[in-house]
């Protein structure tokens, strides 16, 4: 059985955001407006840039495939690419509803972790609400999305918050070392011990990438690069900073159910898909649409 949690209220901005800068993988130039929003609003995002300015919810059915990250859009043209830091940050401090404009098809990068949005929200403030927060509780229930070696399990926590597990494991002959990171997501541990990881990639993969026509405007300056022999263009700001990284990815992902979560997240090199999948069960869940069973995905 799932209840809804309704002993907080909701959250938004106190104040409007600006901030400039590159996306990650095209590298054009976006200005970027978070702005305060009203209650049940949910975090949209606007390109003020296209004909009629066309919004979109931050939400799993407006998810479009798209590789190593998260794009959402209507009708299969996407509208906001590299979603995924931001609504991590967001997340991460218990932002409900913000209204998100830019002029570009990428949200700004910056150093590729959520550190700039959290500075720049905790600068500007939060601002509580007069309605309930309405969240997902895995108390009774729990979710299990899997392919291959990948896996994605959702279960009943011992506390009222979300909790996740990360296990990142190419395997014994991986450049990047294995490696576990667990927290409690509350927004003192988010600001403190996630925010600031970054994007990685291995050097064996940045060829194949740029060929696509991903990050030819990146330098080492931007995200982190493994070598094929273990090591990194960049002082790692934690040993086990990848786990972190994807962690941050899942927040932000499962933050496109619409629900701030309750519950223990175990993932097992789990990505955006399989994260993208338990959004959209949690929601199908909270909203009745269907008797979900655990399955393999």
């Amino acid at each position: 059985m799932i209840h809804a949690a309704n002993n907080h209220l909701q959250q938004t901005l106190a104040g409007p955001i600006k901030l400039e800068g590159p996306g990650l993988f095209h590298g054009i130039t976006a200005r970027l407006q978070l702005l305060p929003a009203d209650a049940d609003h949910g975090i949209v995002f606007c390109r003020t840039d296209l004909l009629q300015s066309p919004s979109v919810p931050a939400r799993h059915d407006f998810v479009l495939n798209a590789p190593r990250r998260t794009v959402i859009g209507r009708k299969s043209t996407p509208l906001v690419e590299t979603i995924e830091h931001l609504m991590a940050a967001l997340a991460g401090l218990q932002i409900d509803n913000c209204l998100v404009e830019l002029d570009a098809p990428e949200i700004p990068s910056f150093d590729a972790s959520s550190r700039i949005f959290c500075d720049a929200i905790l600068e500007t403030g939060i601002q509580k609400l007069s309605t309930p927060i309405t969240s997902f509780d895995a108390a009774s229930t729990f979710i299990e999305q899997g392919t291959g070696g990948q896996s994605l399990v959702m279960r009943p926590y011992v506390k009222p918050v979300l909790a996740v597990t990360w296990h990142l494991d190419y395997g014994a002959r991986a450049p990047i070392p294995a490696q576990v990171y667990s927290a409690e997501i509350t927004p003192e541990v988010f600001v403190r011990e996630i925010a600031a990881a970054r994007t990685f990639v291995l050097e064996s993969e940045i060829k194949a990438l740029q060929s696509l026509g991903y990050g030819k405007h990146l330098t080492d300056d931007d995200l982190l690069v493994c070598s094929n022999d273990g090591k990194w263009n960049n002082r790692l700001r934690w040993q086990d900073e990848c786990a972190r990284h994807k962690l941050l990815d899942c927040i932000g992902d499962l933050a496109l159910s619409g629900y701030p979560l309750r519950g223990h997240v175990a993932a097992v090199r789990s990505g955006h898909k399989l994260n993208h999948q338990m959004a959209a069960s949690i929601a199908e869940l909270m909203e009745g649409d269907t008797q979900y069973h655990s399955s393999a995905a």
